[in-house]
């Protein structure tokens, strides 16, 4: 994340020089403080997000592969099981 910093106390007495009241430059600066907390997502950000999202679903995908797998052995098991109790009593 990029982190953008400024000095509180110049930027009041900037302001108070310019003609500003002090109650106001102070409201001014804490607004732009406030502002400063905010993250930003820089492009590099998304562009490691997207790949770690990419990676998990790779990982998901294999995931439901080996269920689908299982869930199929199963139901083989379960019908073998029913055509024996059929046929054989």
């Amino acid at each position: 994340m990029t982190v953008i910093t400024m000095n509180i106390h110049n930027a009041i007495k900037s302001l108070k020089e310019s003609g500003m009241d002090e109650v106001q430059a102070e409201k001014i600066v804490e607004i732009i403080a406030d502002l400063q907390n905010i993250s930003v997502a820089t492009k590099e950000d998304l562009r490691q997000t997207e790949n770690n999202l990419k990676a998990d679903l790779t990982s998901i995908k294999n995931d439901m592969d080996w269920l689908k797998k299982l869930i199929v052995t199963v139901g083989v098991a379960v019908v073998i099981a029913a055509i024996k109790y059929i046929f054989m009593g």
